[in-house]
This record gives structure tokens, C-alpha cells and sequence, in this order.
């Protein structure tokens, strides 16, 4: 017996060679297509090739955390923009409201004034026939 392996003598000895199973993934596979590969949980028992350093997994984490930080930021500017767009429409509507009101105590007024005017002639008139 040799230490060194020879090349295959045999077409059975090449093809028992090629059908040897491959090494196993590098996660837990259930063999259902419809399964997500599974890794460990437990840290020690995970494949070096699987596992991130505590400095990248800090790394993604605080990327992870400015991320959601910007996307805050602008959902609560958009928040603040869509406030201001309706405050703006509500001014809009109380001084158009407040108008209307003026137009219709003016108009109100002046009616008012010509029936004080009206009845000064008529006066005037009923004193000038005496």
C-alpha cells in the first residue's frame, strides 16, 4: 500500500471516484425546495466561513441604525410639509370665510344707511308741503 493515490485504473474506479458526495453546505438544508436554508443559532457551532466578526456585525448595525435614522427624518419632514399644506388651506378658508362676512355686514350697513337717508327725505318732504 502506497501512500500517494494513482490515477484511476478502471472506468469503475474513475466513475465511483466522480460519484463521491460533495462536502456539506455550509448550512442546514431540510430538502424541501420551498425551505429556507437554515444556519445554526448557536454561534460555536456555525462554519468560520459563515460567521461575521463582532466588529462587521457592529458595523452593519450601526449602518442599519443611520439608515432607519435618515428614513425617520424624512418621513417626518414630509409629515411636517403635508401640516403646513393644510394649515395654509385652512388660513386660506378662514379668510375667505371672514370676507364674506365683512362683504355681508357692509352691504348689510349700507342698506341700512339708505333706509336712514330714505326716511330723512320723506321727512324732509312731509315738512316741506307744511
Amino acid at each position: 500500500m502506497s501512500a500517494a493515490k494513482s490515477p484511476p485504473a478502471t472506468l469503475a474506479e474513475a466513475t465511483t471516484a466522480a460519484a463521491m458526495p460533495e462536502p456539506a453546505p455550509l448550512s442546514r438544508i431540510s430538502g424541501k425546495q420551498w425551505k429556507a436554508a437554515r444556519k445554526p443559532t448557536n454561534r460555536s457551532m456555525m462554519a468560520k466561513s459563515l460567521s461575521k466578526s463582532y466588529e462587521k456585525r457592529i458595523r452593519e448595525a450601526r449602518d442599519l441604525k443611520a439608515v432607519k435614522h435618515a428614513e425617520a427624518e424624512l418621513k417626518e419632514e414630509k409629515r411636517a410639509e403635508k401640516e403646513e399644506h393644510r394649515n395654509r388651506i385652512v388660513e386660506r378658508k378662514k379668510k375667505y370665510e371672514e370676507k364674506l362676512r365683512q362683504e355681508r355686514y357692509q352691504a348689510e350697513m349700507s342698506a341700512r344707511k339708505r333706509m336712514r337717508v330714505k326716511r330723512k327725505e320723506l321727512k324732509a318732504r312731509a315738512h316741506a308741503k307744511h
